[in-house]
């Protein structure tokens, strides 16, 4: 019976993402990265990509990504650019697969430390969940990540598979985890050191010791192997972002380890009324993590491990970097409610689980609801077509590839997506004097001061400019030199 349940759980889910994908895309040029790198994996051309994303990243006013994304997502995503090219609402159906996936292995994962019950009831409050079904409508590898992040704790965790084949398939897990997101070795790293704390003081049974490093050894020699041959097969650049650690300072840090412990909340929503349910159920986290942190030392160590990358990168990375982290929090604070429900006298133990039930019955049927109502109100759109997609974007676009030279530089406050749509060299300039490495500027006439001069200011650069195209969202000009 429960197998019908997850399986009927996993396709609403599927059918309410497919529902809310839309035939465009907001304006973070992270995926145009992405597309572009799967495009050069099909016409055999990875290393000039490198070259030509290398002119935006560092020619741009500040840096804007790496100059490649870790390989892994690009290529998914290259056979659907082979049938359909530059189509984002094909290009999203892998993160669809990729969330049922995850689903599958939260529900395998949690199997084995809560009821049946309790275990489809914390896979629909992500199932369900608006927060992740709307992200679905994005070219970004968070969600494969959180497919490989889960797959990689359900492995590490399986202390009853003690044997060599394991060992390798856990290599071999991690890292493709590293293959769609760097931060993937921290997956690695937790595996370690979950296995130094476990040894730590149990010196006496030399065998059982020896018989876990070894686990170790295979796993990470496995990893070294397919990292050498993404080394052989892909050029570098993802490395690059590492460069921002330049920015660290503690004040910086400081503040964010308040902000992303806050920004959990948005897993539940952004009113008022969400925030303080979520204060609640974070307090049942802590006591859960507390009740748990000998059972459960890999799931601590690999939260901290995680916060602790979040909380010292200089840039603010937003919900999406806490994604592998909402199911351990979810967990344990199932596991705390769990707890105080099992301290209550007999006379209310009933009353208690139908507290806790009906607690998070209630959640998932609001977000049934508002996942239902944003995929009714997108397909009552027609699936609008949105940001870079739009037909204001692409008269610019067309002007630019018809009007203009191959090798003009186009200056322009997403760079990536105009490299994407046109194949000119782009690059994004805050500072008048830069603007002069272009022989174009296009001026979002919506967005204000987000990584460019508003259409506004751009006189008081001084610099010689030719209006060449004006429509409702943009301003074209050439600089004449």
């Amino acid at each position: 019976m429960s197998n019908r349940l997850i399986i009927g759980i996993i396709i609403i889910s599927v059918f309410l993402g497919a529902a809310t994908l839309t035939r465009g895309h907001d304006w973070g040029d992270d995926f145009a990265s992405y597309i572009m790198q799967a495009g050069s994996i099909l016409n055999n051309s990875t290393r000039d990509f490198v070259e030509r994303n290398s002119f935006t990243i560092f020619e741009s006013s500040n840096q804007i990504g790496p100059v490649a994304y870790p390989w892994g997502y690009p290529v998914i995503l290259t056979p659907v650019y082979a049938i359909k090219g530059i189509h984002p609402l094909a290009l999203k159906l892998p993160g669809l697969l990729f969330y049922a996936g995850f689903l599958i292995c939260l529900y395998l994962l949690m199997k084995k430390r809560l009821t049946q019950t309790e275990s489809l009831v914390l896979v629909s409050l992500f199932a369900f969940n608006p927060l992740l079904l709307q992200f679905l409508d994005q070219i970004l590898s968070d969600i494969p990540f959180l497919f490989f992040s889960t797959l990689g704790l359900l492995l590490l965790s399986d202390q009853n598979k003690d044997n060599d084949i394991h060992s390798a398939v856990i290599g071999i897990i991690i890292f493709f985890a590293f293959f769609f997101r760097t931060t993937g070795i921290l997956l690695l790293a937790s595996f370690v050191a979950f296995e130094i704390l476990t040894t730590l003081g149990h010196y006496a049974n030399r065998d059982q010791t020896r018989r876990r490093w070894r686990n170790v050894i295979i796993a990470c020699l496995t990893f070294g192997f397919l990292f050498l041959i993404n080394l052989w097969l892909f050029p570098g650049g993802e490395m690059s972002h590492l460069a921002l650690y330049q920015k660290f300072e503690v004040k910086t840090a400081l503040g964010f380890t308040r902000a992303y412990f806050q920004v959990f909340d948005l897993f539940f929503g952004e009113a008022l009324a969400w925030k303080i349910i979520y204060y609640i159920v974070f307090a049942f986290f802590l006591l859960g993590m507390w009740i748990k942190r000998n059972e459960e030392l890999l799931f601590i160590v690999f939260f901290s491990f995680w916060m602790i990358l979040l909380i010292t990168w200089p840039a603010w990375q937003g919900p999406r970097f806490i994604f592998p982290l909402l199911p351990v929090f979810i967990y344990f604070a199932f596991q705390g409610m769990k707890f105080v429900v099992g301290k209550l006298p007999g006379a209310y133990t009933w009353t208690g689980q139908w507290l806790f039930y009906g607690f998070w019955l209630s959640i998932i049927g609001v977000f049934l609801l508002h996942s239902g109502a944003n995929a009714y109100i997108n397909l009552q759109n027609e699936r609008g077509i949105n940001g870079p997609f739009d037909p204001y974007s692409r008269e610019v676009y067309s002007y630019i590839k018809e009007k203009t030279a191959p090798d003009s530089v186009i200056v322009f406050f997403k760079p990536r997506v105009m490299a994407m749509m046109t194949e000119h060299p782009s690059l994004m300039s805050t500072e008048c004097d830069r603007m002069l490495k272009g022989e174009y500027i296009v001026l979002s006439r919506k967005v204000g001061e987000n990584q460019q001069i508003p259409p506004e200011e751009i006189d008081a650069c001084n610099l010689p400019l030719n209006q060449v195209l004006k429509n409702n969202r943009f301003i074209v000009y050439e600089i004449q030199k």
